[in-house]
């Protein structure tokens, strides 16, 4: 089945993506050429001076772009302009910026400041909880030290109930926006890429809706989509290989030199030859194994990051379990809603529709997906139940 499923669901997912019509203000513009110093990977609290003690000016959703201005003379702290103009402090981490960049070393390099901003008079609300996010706020939430990147991480993973995720999202996001901003850079809005490992890779993933090489079953209402995409599910992927994790994919070492340019990481090069509005994108399998959760998350909110800023709707999804690791799988796929959650992105919850099925739907070599019954594409009800 679970190839089967796999296409359903993406299927499902995307009868809301062929027609977002474009906001009048996207919150995600295009950069120009004076490109950022650094993006957020994670909410943070952006402060009146470099201690948490002191007013919060803001809160940044994750992949908010900032120019660093300087930093306290620890490099605990560091001043930033946001996006919007706002400059404030905020906690030094949950940071990334080019991949030529060593940022340790950018960061060591900048002045020594010494600003401070006048605290607002009226105090931003975070209903106490620290819902609104924010590094700060949520170290509070979760009685875990702000500067402890790995506890919070950990701790807001583990604070996630997998079940209480809908198989399909039922709400998308930033993604009317993001697929605005893809419109003006010209993207193809029929245009789909497959961004993951061995179970996102292309002959039996999506591929038969390309080629009417299909059986929609009682799901005959999904024809508009299949129609719609139908050349995408037949592109060639250069973003989804055998055995690639999600830090590779940002890596040209694994790009593929047939069709990338000098220097051009995967992700990048499948974006450009293949031109999308919208990427389906699943890591974790292979994950579990080779990075840590804190170098997963991170990894993960780069590739979303880059994602949108290149216009590309990015559709995550859970993935399925490894039988041999439980836990572990768990683990990952709370990190991956997370990241969905922070970014306010579409997400499929594959794992829950993979649960009840027998051997959680994966074969038997404890983590591939289970083949069909019959043929990938066959959506009949045998064939989604194996």
């Amino acid at each position: 089945m679970l190839r089967t499923l796999v296409m359903t669901l993406l299927l499902l997912a995307t009868t809301t993506l062929t027609a977002l019509p474009p906001h009048a203000n996207p919150a995600v513009t295009a950069q120009d050429d004076t490109s950022p110093d650094v993006w957020i990977t994670y909410p943070l609290t952006l402060h009146s001076g470099p201690n948490e003690a002191r007013a919060v000016l803001a809160i940044l959703p994750a992949g908010t772009s900032l120019v660093l201005e300087g930093r306290s003379s620890d490099s605990h702290w560091l001043l930033v302009q946001a996006e919007n103009g706002t400059r404030g402090w905020l906690i030094n981490g949950y940071l990334y910026t080019q991949a030529s960049v060593a940022l340790d070393a950018f960061i060591e390099a900048l002045p020594e400041r010494r600003e401070r901003f006048p605290d607002p008079e009226t105090p931003l609300d975070t209903d106490g909880t620290g819902e609104l996010g924010g590094v700060i706020a949520l170290a509070a939430v979760y009685d875990v030290d702000a500067g402890d990147g790995s506890a919070l991480l950990r701790a807001r993973a583990e604070a996630v109930d997998l079940a209480a995720y809908p198989i399909i999202p039922e709400s998308n996001g930033q993604a009317s926006d993001i697929f605005a901003v893809g419109q003006a850079l010209e993207r193809n809005p029929a245009g789909i890429s497959k961004v993951g490992d061995c179970n996102s890779t292309e002959w039996l993933f999506l591929h038969p809706f390309g080629e009417d090489q299909y059986d929609l079953g009682e799901y005959a209402e999904l024809q508009g989509v299949v129609d719609f995409y139908d050349e995408a599910f037949t592109f060639r992927t250069y973003a989804a290989y055998n055995g690639l994790n999600v830090n590779a994919v940002l890596d040209p070492l694994w790009s593929n030199p047939t069709a990338c340019e000098a220097d051009e990481t995967p992700l990048a090069c499948e974006y450009r030859v293949n031109n999308p509005s919208v990427a389906l994108i699943m890591f974790g399998t292979n994950d579990m194994f080779v990075l840590t959760p804190e170098q997963f998350d991170h990894a993960l909110r780069r590739v979303v990051n880059e994602t949108r800023l290149a216009g590309v709707i990015p559709v995550l999804s859970t993935f399925p379990r490894h039988l041999d690791f439980p836990e572990r799988s768990i683990l990952y796929n709370q990190i991956v809603v997370n990241v969905a959650l922070d970014f306010d992105i579409p997400l499929i919850n594959l794992w829950l529709a993979l649960e009840p099925l027998p051997s959680h739907g994966v074969a038997d070599d404890q983590f591939h997906l289970n083949g069909p019954l019959t043929r990938a594409g066959d959506m009949s009800d045998p064939n989604l139940q194996t």
